[in-house]
C-alpha cells in the first residue's frame, strides 16, 4: 500500500509539473506576443497583414498596420531620400533596391537592423525577387540568375545563366521562379537554394522572337504574346492556350496576380482583358479603358484595379468592365504603386504623405503616413535599430562572375569596401534619374552617358565681356529678362518687381540626350507638343536605332511626373520610362530598321501620341 502511495504521489508530482511548465511555456509566449519581444513576438508582426511602404521625401521605409491605419515602425535608409526605390518583403527579410544607386540593402525584421548591402548597378535591367525561403538576382538583360543568402545579400552557388533577355521574375506560393526567355519562346521555372539556381521545367509558349509579358501566378506563370491575341498558362505540370478578344499588342500585367481572377492591360488596344479563373482558362471578358494608363491594372479579391497616374486615382471595375468605384489620392498623380500583401492591397504614393488599404471586403481606408506633418509623425512610435543601432554588416565580396566594364563605376561617398559591387555589363542605359536634392553642376554635360538630369553649360553661347553667360533664367536685378548676350540694361525699372529666379528654357536636346545615352548622331523625325512639354522621335542612320524623348517646357528644374513610350510595328517592341524628372522622360530605344514606329509621352495632366510612321 506504501508504494502503491508513493507511486500515486509521484504521477500527481509529475502532472503538476507538466501543467505548471505548460503554464508557464503558454505566459512567456503572452508575454512576448504583448511586449514585441523575441523572434516569435516579431514574426507574429511581420505576418500580421502589414505592409512596408516607400516614403521618398522621408527616405524611409514604413510598416503600415491594416488594422489601424498607422504607421508601427520605421526605419531610415541612408542616402536615399528623394530616390526611386523597390521593396521586396516577406516575413522576415526586406530587400530594399535604389533603383538610382544601384545599392541594395537586406533589412533583417528581427530588431530593424541592417544586415547585408549589396550593389547590382544601374545597368543590364537588375530585378530582385524572393519567396519564404530563397532570393534571387536576376540580371534580366544578360539573362543571369544568381542566388543570394536573403540576410547579408552574399551570391550562394554559380550562376545560372539563361539565354536573355529574360522578363519576369517572381516567386509564386509553390517556391518556384519563374522568368521567360523571348529568344527562345519559352517560360521557365527555376528552383532556388542554398546552392544556387537549376531549372526545372520549362515550356513552349510562343514562336522564338516573340516579344513576351509575364504575371506569375500563385500557381505557375501567365505569359501574355504581344506579338498577338494569346495568353498562356503555364504550370510545372501542364500548359494551358486562352485567346484574347483584343490585340495584346504592347499588352501591361503585375509581376504578380494573386488568386483566380487575372487581368491584362491592352493599351494599343483601349482595353482590359480578364479571365475569371486561370485554372480553367475562364471566362475571358473585355472591357474599354477611359483613360490613358501607363501601370497595368491588379487584380484583387474578385475585383480589378486599375491606377491612372494622370489623375491621381484607382478606379475600381468589376470583371465583365462595370465599375464599382474610384480611390481618390490627389497626391499620388504621377507617382502611384500598387501592390497586394498578406492579403490586402496597398495603394502607396511615395512622394507624399498618403497611402491606402483596401481589405477582401472592398472597403478602403486611408492612411496618414505622417500625421504631424512630412518628414514625421505626431505620437511617432519607438523605432528599434536607430542612433544607438550597430553599424551594417558589409555583406562579403561576391565571385567575379560578371565582365568589369570597360570604364570604372562613378567614385561613391561609402566606402568602396562596405558596398562589394557585381560589374555591370555593357547595355545601353537611360540617364539615372537625380535626387532633388542635388545641387546642380556648374560643368558640362558628360560627353559618354548622363548620370544626372541637370542643365549643361551651353557650349555654343559665350558670354559677353563682363557679363554671365546666359543660362535661360531671368536675371533678379530687377531690368528686364534678356535673351541675347547683350549687356541688361543699366537703367532700373522700380515699378517693376523683381522676378523670381525661375529657369524657362530647357537646356538639354532631344539630339543630346539620345547622343549622350548610347551615340550615333541621332536625328530629329517628328515631334508632337502637349501642354507642358513635347515629345520627338528621332533615328540614327548609324545605329538604326529609334529613340524617343519627352521634353519638358514648364516646371523645368523642378521634380514632376514624366512619360515616355516607343513601339515598333513589327515584332511588338516596347520601350518606356516614366518617374519624377527634372527635365526630360527617357531616352527610350527600339532597334527597328525599315519598322514603323509610334510614340506616346506625358507630364502630369497632359499628354499626346502619333501613329505609325518612319517606316523606312
Amino acid at each position: 500500500m506504501a508504494v502503491k502511495g508513493r507511486k500515486k504521489i509521484a504521477v500527481m508530482v509529475r502532472a503538476r509539473a507538466g501543467w505548471w511548465a505548460a503554464a508557464l511555456l503558454v505566459t512567456v509566449a503572452l508575454l512576448a506576443t504583448l511586449l514585441g519581444g523575441g523572434r516569435a513576438g516579431l514574426a507574429i508582426a511581420a505576418s500580421d497583414g502589414s505592409a512596408w511602404l516607400w516614403s521618398r521625401s522621408a527616405g524611409e521605409v514604413d510598416r503600415v498596420n491594416p488594422d489601424n491605419r498607422r504607421v508601427e515602425q520605421r526605419r531610415e535608409v541612408t542616402d536615399a531620400r528623394g530616390h526611386r526605390v523597390q521593396i521586396t518583403q516577406n516575413d522576415r527579410f526586406l530587400l530594399i533596391h535604389d533603383l538610382d544607386t544601384g545599392r541594395v540593402s537586406s533589412l533583417n525584421l528581427n530588431g530593424l537592423g541592417f544586415s547585408g548591402r549589396l550593389d547590382v548597378g544601374t545597368r543590364g535591367d537588375p530585378h530582385l525577387a524572393m519567396g519564404s525561403d530563397a532570393a534571387a538576382l536576376i540580371e534580366r538583360t544578360a539573362g543571369a540568375v544568381r542566388a543570394l543568402d536573403p540576410s547579408t545579400l552574399r551570391p550562394v552557388g554559380p550562376a545560372l545563366q539563361l539565354p536573355g533577355p529574360l522578363v519576369g521574375g517572381e516567386f509564386d506560393a509553390a517556391g518556384l521562379l519563374w522568368v521567360a526567355a523571348p529568344g527562345q519562346g519559352t517560360v521557365v521555372a527555376l528552383k532556388v537554394t542554398a546552392h544556387g539556381a537549376t531549372v526545372v521545367h520549362t515550356a513552349e509558349v510562343s514562336e522564338p522572337g516573340h516579344d513576351l509579358a509575364v504575371s506569375v501566378l500563385d500557381r505557375g506563370a501567365l505569359v501574355v504574346d504581344r506579338g498577338g491575341r494569346e495568353l498562356v498558362v503555364a504550370t510545372s505540370d501542364a500548359t494551358r492556350r486562352i485567346k484574347a478578344p483584343v490585340s495584346l499588342d504592347g499588352a501591361m500585367v503585375p509581376e504578380r496576380t494573386h488568386g483566380m481572377l487575372a487581368a491584362v492591360t491592352a493599351p494599343a488596344a483601349g482595353k482590359v482583358v480578364t479571365v475569371g479563373d486561370v485554372r480553367t482558362g475562364g471566362p475571358v471578358r473585355s472591357f474599354p479603358l477611359s483613360d490613358p494608363v501607363q501601370d497595368p491594372a491588379v487584380p484583387f479579391a474578385g475585383k480589378v484595379y486599375l491606377p491612372v497616374r494622370t489623375t491621381g486615382q484607382v478606379r475600381v471595375f468589376e470583371p465583365a468592365g462595370r465599375q464599382t468605384g474610384v480611390l481618390n489620392m490627389p497626391a499620388g498623380r504621377g507617382d502611384l504603386e500598387v501592390q497586394i500583401r498578406e492579403g490586402n492591397l496597398f495603394v502607396n504614393a511615395p512622394g507624399s504623405t498618403d497611402a491606402m488599404v483596401v481589405g477582401n471586403n472592398g472597403v478602403a481606408r486611408t492612411i496618414g503616413k505622417y500625421p504631424g506633418g512630412p518628414g514625421r509623425g505626431g505620437n511617432e512610435p519607438n523605432t528599434p535599430g536607430g542612433e544607438s543601432s550597430p553599424p551594417p554588416i558589409p555583406a562579403p565580396i561576391a565571385d567575379p562572375l560578371f565582365p568589369s566594364p570597360s570604364a570604372p563605376s562613378p567614385p561613391r561617398k561609402t566606402p568602396k569596401a562596405a558596398w562589394p559591387t557585381i560589374p555591370e555589363r555593357r547595355t545601353p542605359a537611360r540617364p539615372t534619374q537625380p535626387s532633388s536634392s542635388t545641387p546642380e553642376p556648374s560643368g558640362p554635360a558628360p560627353s559618354l552617358r548622363l548620370p544626372s538630369r541637370k542643365p549643361p553649360t551651353s557650349p555654343t553661347t559665350k558670354p559677353s565681356t563682363g557679363t554671365k553667360p546666359s543660362t535661360g533664367t531671368k536675371p533678379s536685378t530687377g531690368t528686364k529678362p534678356s535673351t541675347s548676350t547683350k549687356p541688361p540694361s543699366s537703367k532700373p525699372r522700380p515699378s517693376k518687381p523683381k522676378p523670381p529666379p525661375t529657369q524657362t528654357r530647357n537646356p538639354y536636346t532631344p539630339q543630346q540626350v539620345c547622343n549622350s545615352a548610347s551615340g550615333g548622331n541621332y536625328k530629329i523625325q517628328r515631334s508632337t507638343s502637349f501642354t507642358g512639354g513635347r515629345i520627338y522621335q528621332l533615328y540614327s542612320a548609324t545605329t538604326k536605332n529609334n529613340c524617343a524623348v519627352t521634353m519638358k517646357t514648364t516646371n523645368i528644374g523642378k521634380g514632376t511626373s514624366g512619360w515616355v513610350r516607343l513601339q515598333s510595328k513589327t515584332g511588338g517592341k516596347v520601350a518606356s520610362d516614366s518617374g519624377t524628372f527634372k527635365y526630360y522622360a527617357g531616352p527610350v530605344f527600339i532597334h527597328a530598321p525599315g519598322v514603323c514606329v509610334r510614340y506616346s509621352g506625358g507630364t502630369s495632366g497632359a499628354s499626346a501620341s502619333a501613329g505609325w510612321a518612319n517606316c523606312g
